[in-house]
């Protein structure tokens, strides 16, 4: 395994090492936190799927643009502006923002749309990156967007990849790197069910989620050029060649979201699975959870613990998630946002929750004192701990998934 050391604030050179700890405990389920997450405010946005905070404002991804939402007064927010994106997009379910632009990942077609958010009330659509491949989701970080690529060659997802653009002039963006799967790990590009899944930039460092794979770590101090820093949390069988549905579908494996603690020193990863009626076993009811990963040194990353999936009769798996110095904010579909106090990340415990009968929700961010939920396809909702009323939304809350394709 070649470790390349690049960078002098890296606590560890890298190395391939393997997460199955004996003896790794799983949190309890977050319904021990009572449904005492409050809904405060809440607004409609159509389509909502994606969300990303910045400051006062939201950006939701709508499948097929971009809404803003001005949460200035958060008794009161408020969609202040929107725009379709144009072809070649298509299938929008990510959004990402940083300073003045708006990246939107066109799940539909085969690149990102850039969008000037300088003016919230009026998004406007500077142009589209091609890349040849959809784009499921995608991050901006210091200029750079980070998409996620896969097509299909000998075997499933076998050119599996992060494609660096820089944007940092947006009206004139370039293809400057990639990260390939392939390079380091040929075993898991040949395996059937790896495909970048999603990213996220922190302190030059690309956290990659390559589904049964697991998370792959690159240094992109020099975007041009990533280089392998550590890998970890891969299923048994993410070697196994040829694409298997179940196997896709199912625990173990899974690696859908990946974001790492304020300090590096933690990272965690979401497993989406889709259990139950979606498979033949009909015993398989494994709901994916979020597992705590200690990366201080990243000769060898350990597995801390996994938190379980809310305890309730409903779909129920890991969906996307949002870290701070010492919370979890994680959404789950149809079971709901919870909040866990991770100050011990070996012990979190539950400390609150929101689940409703008629609720199903794709993301959850931290901002403000507030957790944010995106309900699928009906809007924002503010949620807080202790101010707010208990119950539904007001605005439609049907866009509930019915299959593995809306993942």
């Amino acid at each position: 395994m070649r470790s390349p050391q690049r960078r002098d604030v890296l606590k560890a050179t890298s190395a391939l090492a393997l997460a199955g700890i004996a003896g790794v405990g799983s949190a309890s389920g977050p319904d021990d936190g009572g449904d005492t997450l409050r809904l405060f405010s809440e607004v409609a946005v159509g389509g909502s799927l994606e969300v990303s905070t910045q400051g006062t404002r939201a950006y939701v991804a709508t499948g097929n643009g971009l809404a803003v939402v001005d949460w200035r007064n958060p008794t009161r927010p408020e969609v202040v502006g929107s725009m379709t994106a144009a072809d070649p997009a298509g299938g929008i379910l990510d959004a990402k923002v940083e300073g003045d632009l708006a990246s939107l990942a066109s799940n539909g077609g085969p690149g990102i749309t850039l969008v000037d958010v300088s003016d919230p009330t009026d998004p406007t659509e500077i142009g589209f990156v091609d890349v040849g491949h959809h784009i499921h989701n995608n991050f901006l970080a210091d200029g750079y967007a980070y998409l996620t690529v896969n097509e299909s060659g000998d075997a499933a997802f076998s050119e599996a990849r992060t494609t660096i653009v820089d944007v940092r002039d947006p009206w004139n963006p370039e293809v400057v790197g990639e990260y390939r799967l392939k390079d380091d790990f040929p075993e898991f590009a040949a395996g059937g069910v790896n495909p970048c899944h999603d990213v996220y930039v922190q302190d030059d460092l690309l956290y990659q989620a390559f589904w049964d794979a697991g998370v792959v770590v690159a240094d992109v101090s020099d975007p041009t050029d990533p280089q392998l820093v550590s890998q970890f949390g891969e299923a048994p069988n993410a070697d196994s060649p040829g694409f298997d549905l179940e196997e896709y579908l199912t625990a173990p494996g899974n690696a859908h979201y990946v974001q790492p603690s304020p300090d590096g020193d933690l990272v965690y990863v979401g497993a989406e699975t889709f259990p139950g009626g979606f498979v033949e076993n009909p015993d398989n009811d494994d709901y994916g959870g979020i597992t705590i990963f200690d990366v201080s040194d990243y000769d060898e990353p350990r597995e801390l613990v996994r938190i379980d999936p809310p305890n309730v009769d409903a779909f129920r798996t890991s969906h996307n998630f949002d870290v701070t110095a010492n919370r979890l904010h994680a959404s789950w579909y149809d079971g709901g946002v919870t909040v866990h106090d991770v100050t011990d990340p070996a012990n979190p415990e539950t400390v609150a929750s929101y689940h409703t009968d008629d609720t199903s929700f794709w993301g959850a961010e931290a901002a403000r004192g507030f957790t944010v939920g995106s309900n699928i396809g009906g809007g924002l909702v503010f949620l807080h701990e202790d101010r707010g009323k208990r119950g539904s939304p007001g605005f439609d809350t049907t866009g509930r998934p019915d299959s593995p394709g809306i993942e």
